[in-house]
């Protein structure tokens, strides 16, 4: 796969290999990608995490009707 850079993008991939901070330009792109899916991953956790009350209650409310320990 050929993808175009803007030149000062193609500078932060080559220092960071010259530099020895990764192997090759693959794994720098291959971590990126990981930490990608990962911030997508826990932002769609937060938001979830956030409708919870609405569907569900408060933990507080939960209590109160009796569903807790």
């Amino acid at each position: 796969m050929d993808v175009p850079l803007p030149p000062e993008i193609e500078e932060v991939v080559r220092s960071k290999v010259e530099a020895g901070d990764y192997p090759s330009v693959a794994a720098l792109i291959e971590e990126a990608l990981f930490l990608l899916v990962e911030r997508d991953f826990v932002a769609r956790q937060r938001e979830l995490l956030e409708r919870m009350p609405a569907a569900f209650g408060t933990p507080d409310e939960a209590l109160a009707e009796g569903d807790g320990p």
